[in-house]
């Protein structure tokens, strides 16, 4: 090879050697690019495109809330789970798991209880966490001027005292075996005094600040609860949230078909809580699972017990004689509820009245008329019957409004959406009312039916010495146990009154698109832990 053809060829390699550099160079600032803006990543089979994916979850609900104020309302969202942290957490097995709290320790009388909190938390406006956000969102909810609906649950707490920036005491007034679940309960998520102090009254409706896994982003009354996350967050108790969606959105969607709508199109991928009818036609879905099971939740109806002819133990009682609630599982619920015969879920085992069956009403028209003509009512009666107006509710009440007449009890429906039917009960326009509470606490007794809840919660307006010391010596029992059969009792005693008429127990069930992942049915709300969008 001569020397002319020999530099040729060495020109030649450096020349392609510059130019495999310049495309290095080239791809390194494309992908660069590429990785500053996540949507224009959607690339699969590179690493870049995968981290940069925005994720956003969207799920269903019937109804949207009154508030976002956890503190001031009774109506509590799924957001505020996400957007504020507990002291004390609750795992897939309802077990107590740590929160904001690493560590708790109870002194030997059992009325001290200290929890040593978590360093480094932060709120979402970058404020640190420390035992004066507890010592105030507790001594909020306690203070009788800012009337918090769950007051009465903690009323068991004499004090909160800060010992240092992170340990607080709470100083109960007699032993509470039931302060863990208090305290890890949506109310008791632990916020800001500087954030309520800066909104106002907008604190609730355009902002709420927490320490959770999500932000709140926007609340469009009505549409919907938009949720960011939160980058920051790394407290969070391993079991709870696997931060791997970006965002949240929290559909409000009354109308029973157009959610079913939604789901099959892909604009939904949870339905929270799907009725009967939405199960039957997606359970044969190519695109959506149906997960479900039971779940501590009972369907009453009820009626306003300080107004006439509710006033007369033999109305109330023949109220219940009335209610064919087998008809009304099978043919409403199509069977995926179990009829109701106490005021506590099975799922409760250890508060639940096992003889409620036996104490209870069972179906007879000839009850029923008898009771009324006893009453004074055997020429009839005219009420109004209250319901929400999905499809459920409704039908529902149009079985109630059959079987009443059956009896002699004639009655006209009026439907409310949801915002305006939580009004009318906290105005007390009701008569009869339909109602579906979810709850996993012999507590809900107290919520509802207690005397100082009157009168909202209190929404039956049972005003009762004999329940109200029922309750408190179930409340102040000094054991699980003793605190458990306290409230047999008490279930012994609203049975025998008539206070409510329970119908059914609600199966939970959830429609998840398959291209979810990692879905875990839960009896009580949605989980998050490992979900994931394909």
């Amino acid at each position: 090879m001569d020397r002319k053809l020999l530099r040729r060829l060495v020109m030649l390699l450096i020349v392609s050697l510059l130019a495999l550099g310049l495309a290095a160079c080239s791809t390194k600032e494309v992908d660069q690019e590429v990785d500053n803006d996540g949507k224009e990543a959607n690339q699969p089979g590179t690493e870049v495109d995968e981290e940069a994916e925005f994720k956003s979850l969207v799920i269903g609900y019937e109804m949207d809330y009154e508030s976002l104020d956890h503190i001031r309302t009774a109506n509590y969202s799924d957001a505020l789970i996400l957007m504020l942290d507990r002291l004390v957490s609750r795992d897939y097995d309802f077990t107590y798991q740590p929160g904001l709290a690493k560590e708790w320790k109870i002194s030997d009388d059992s009325l001290t209880w200290t929890f040593y909190l978590k360093e480094g938390v932060t709120f979402h406006d970058g404020k640190p966490f420390t035992a004066d956000d507890v010592k105030w969102t507790f001594d909020q909810i306690l203070d009788p001027d800012v009337g918090s609906p769950a007051a009465g649950d903690f009323s068991p707490i004499k004090e909160v005292n800060v010992i240092d920036e992170y340990t607080v005491d709470l100083v109960l007034e007699h032993a509470f075996p039931n302060l863990l679940f208090v305290i890890s309960a949506t109310v008791a998520g632990i916020g800001s005094q500087e954030a309520y102090e800066e909104y106002g009254d907008e604190y609730g409706s355009n902002y709420v600040i927490g320490t959770g896994p999500y932000k709140f982003k926007e609340w469009v009354r009505g549409d919907k609860i938009v949720l960011e996350i939160n980058p920051d967050y790394e407290w969070g108790p391993d079991w709870a949230v696997d931060a791997s969606i970006d965002e949240i959105v929290m559909r409000t969607i009354p109308e029973e078909t157009s959610r079913i709508m939604e789901i099959e199109a892909g604009n939904v991928h949870i339905l929270r809580d799907t009725s009967a009818t939405i199960i039957e036609r997606l359970r044969d879905s190519d695109t959506v699972d149906i997960h479900d099971g039971d779940a501590p939740r009972l369907g009453y109806l009820a009626y306003a017990t300080d107004k006439e002819p509710f006033t007369d133990v033999r109305v109330r009682r023949a109220i219940n004689h009335a209610i064919n609630k087998e008809e009304i599982v099978e043919y409403i619920f199509r069977d995926n509820a179990t009829v109701a015969h106490g005021y506590l879920p099975p799922m409760l085992t250890d508060e639940y009245y096992q003889g409620s069956e036996a104490a209870g009403y069972e179906y007879s028209k000839e009850k029923a008329i008898q009771l009324l003509e006893e009453a004074g009512y055997g020429d009839g009666l005219t009420l109004k019957l209250s319901a929400e107006n999905n499809s459920e509710m409704t039908q529902f009440a149009q079985v109630i409004q059959n079987q009443l007449g059956e009896v002699g009890i004639e009655v006209e429906i009026q439907l409310y959406d949801s915002s305006s039917y939580v009004a009318m009960l906290r105005e007390g326009e009701q008569e009869l009312f339909l109602r579906v509470y979810n709850w996993l606490n012999a507590d809900i007794l107290d919520w509802f039916l207690e005397s100082s809840q009157f009168p909202f919660p209190n929404h039956s307006r049972w005003i009762d010495d004999k329940t109200d010391e029922l309750i408190a010596t179930a409340r102040s029992a000094s054991s699980w146990e003793e605190r458990a059969v306290g409230y047999h009792e008490v279930q012994k005693h609203l049975i025998e009154q008539a206070v409510w008429t329970p119908v059914y127990h609600p199966t939970r069930s959830v429609a998840v698109r398959k291209d979810v992942m990692n879905f875990k049915f839960h009896p009580w709300q949605t989980q998050f832990q490992e979900l994931d969008l394909e």
